[in-house]
């Protein structure tokens, strides 16, 4: 294929090309409306965030349907843990104080 016919072949393509190419039609008042929401972005004053909002934000994401299982086992493992870990200091004293009510029986009371 020579040069000429190949050249003819990409002007007939980006003629088509420009013919195919969809025209869009903005909305009426488009600008108007594009420039309202800024100027209601910038009058809405910056609120300074709450100090306990990161912690709001965490429990409404655990809260959500995805994350609710894996938050139910979260909070039952760590209640189990809680248990164990105060059990055991009760067990400890409880083991301590037999041992000296053995040891001296009248200091306790």
């Amino acid at each position: 294929m020579n040069d000429d016919t190949q050249e003819m072949d990409d002007e007939r393509l980006r003629a088509l090309l420009l013919e195919a190419r969809p025209v869009a039609q903005l909305p009426p008042r488009f600008q108007e409306a594009v420039w309202r929401r800024i100027e209601k972005e910038d009058a809405t004053p910056i609120t300074k965030p709450a100090p306990f909002g990161w912690l709001q934000r965490w429990t409404e994401r655990l809260l959500l349907p995805r994350f609710a299982l894996a938050s139910l086992a979260l909070l039952l493992v760590a209640g189990g843990l809680t248990g164990f870990v105060s059990s055991a200091d009760m067990v400890k004293q409880q083991a301590q104080e037999r041992y000296l009510s053995a040891v001296a029986p009248n200091i306790l009371h």
